[in-house]
């Protein structure tokens, strides 16, 4: 009596193993470089990432249907009112097919930082974001220094301890 090998199938199971992790993209962590993009805000003008590294950027990805995005807005909005000239908010909206419910958000809570359509959530993939709301602190150099899930008092702190170091440093690092 002939046994069947066991190679083929572990064979197969490898290479699909193989195939699936070669197509995933790596998650940018601290210390690596921001992904750079182009994107449109809610007037059309197109808005890209190393444009505005003459200051570091808070990078925060947001959708309409995300209640912790929403909450977060005041504490974006404060720290922007903050560091006005030494912090650069710029906000990745994920689901740019809620236009006029982002023009509300937008337009009735007075925010002042530039809401980014991403279309097809193609930065929402290249940064590796799974959960929202996620946010970014990239310096002016273009590497990431953190990441954040929703923004609380402790993370706020934190964060607006590196720009106060990152503004007291020479050249903004």
């Amino acid at each position: 009596m002939r046994t069947a090998k066991p190679y083929p199938a572990v064979a197969a199971i490898l290479a699909v193993l193989i195939a699936a992790t070669s197509c995933h993209r790596s998650r940018p962590q601290a210390g690596a470089s921001a992904p750079d993009f182009r994107l449109n805000d809610l007037t059309g003008r197109t808005v890209f990432l190393n444009a505005n590294l003459h200051t570091p950027v808070v990078l925060t990805f947001f959708a309409t249907w995300c209640a912790p995005c929403r909450e977060e807005i005041p504490l974006l909005v404060d720290l922007n009112l903050k560091y006005t000239g030494k912090v650069s908010i710029l906000c990745v909206d994920v689901d740019p097919e809620n236009i006029d419910k982002i023009h509300s958000i937008a337009s009735g809570l007075s925010i002042p930082y530039p809401f980014l359509l991403d279309e097809g959530r193609r930065t929402m993939d290249r940064y590796g974001v799974r959960e929202l709301p996620a946010t970014f602190l990239i310096d002016t150099n273009g590497r990431i220094l953190s990441k954040y899930g929703m923004l609380n008092e402790t993370g706020l702190r934190s964060l607006s301890e590196q720009i106060e170091r990152l503004a007291s440093a020479p050249h903004g690092n």
